[in-house]
């Protein structure tokens, strides 16, 4: 039903699903896993463009730009639509007024990781090197996706618990940071899993702990950062869409039906966990609730921080 439906909301002009970070990164992966198959049950063609910069705002506004007739969608994550409006003095739109919940996608845990000349192969040989970097005023690099990205404001955080201070280094997305890393630019990083796990996997970078309330299938041996003693750390990269306000229910509708549909398809889970990543499916009304739950957990964190934009 919702197959046809969607087919039918003007089959010959392509859905836009703006993706706020560059190829390859997990957001991109994601996206373009489910638009795939949304776009083969549907006949109706998702274009998927990359609108990468500023802590995922480029793509926000790009979205609020264009017309709010149910053909644009925006591929929201943790910091467009969480974490900016704790670091950023000023917005140029506000994430809980502007835009109106569609469907969860995937999430992603994410992963400790560091370089592998830094000589920490586990979490408490990282803690002495990083303490000991401190005490000599050079403290380790920490990279991530970008300023206010959930893998600067996780990686803080945990850094924090953990005893540590790091010199932060934004990039523009996961991918270059850890490209960065395995030429040994950056000490460490928090990444989401599907831009850090094959490298993992294949010894270029080495992965310390999962921040999760399980172990990942795909790295059965890397513990949690609860069982190390650390726990409270759990934190994912997400990413679902959202509407610009003002968009129709029905579609909306459409939309939040033809992705359930796809992400309980076996082969659709599959492709997200070989990745390293898990669907989020559910109602509009669920995933508004989920995005609140993540406003009202690391906007606090945030202020308490102290974390400004870069």
């Amino acid at each position: 039903l919702a197959c046809a439906a969607l087919a039918s909301h003007g089959a010959d002009a392509p859905l836009r699903w703006v993706v706020p970070y560059p190829a390859g990164g997990a957001a991109d992966q994601i996206a373009r896993i489910v638009a795939h198959d949304v776009g083969q049950g549907t006949g109706q063609a998702i274009v998927i463009e990359n609108k990468a910069g500023a802590a995922g705002m480029i793509a926000a506004e790009t979205v609020l730009r264009a017309a709010a007739d149910g053909n644009t969608f925006f591929v929201g994550s943790n910091a467009p639509l969480v974490i900016n409006s704790a670091i950023y003095a000023k917005m140029s739109y506000d994430p809980a007024k502007d835009f109106v919940p569609v469907v969860g996608l995937g999430k992603a845990p994410l992963l400790l990781v560091t370089r592998k000349d830094l000589g920490a192969t586990d979490v408490k040989a990282l803690i002495a090197k990083a303490q000991q970097a401190q005490k000599e005023g050079k403290p380790l690099s920490m990279g991530s996706a970008s300023s206010g990205n959930i893998t600067h404001l996780a990686g803080e955080y945990a850094s924090d618990k953990m005893g540590f201070k790091v010199t932060h280094a934004p990039f523009a997305g996961s991918a270059p940071a850890i490209t960065s890393m395995m030429g040994g630019n950056v000490d460490l990083m928090y990444d989401a899993l599907p831009s850090s796990m094959q490298q993992a996997i294949g010894g270029r970078i080495v992965p310390l702990a999962i921040l999760d309330n399980q172990r990942f299938p795909q790295l059965p041996n890397v513990p949690t950062l609860a069982e190390l003693g650390f726990a409270g750390n759990e934190a994912s990269a997400w990413f679902g869409l959202v509407a610009k306000t003002g968009t129709p229910a029905a579609a909306i509708d459409r939309m939040n039906q033809a992705v359930n549909q796809s992400l309980a398809k076996p082969e659709v889970q599959d492709k997200l966990r070989r990745i390293g990543a898990q669907p989020i499916p559910g109602s509009a009304t669920e995933w508004g609730k989920f995005i609140t739950a993540e406003r009202e957990r690391w906007i606090p964190v945030a202020k308490r921080l102290e974390i400004k934009a870069e």
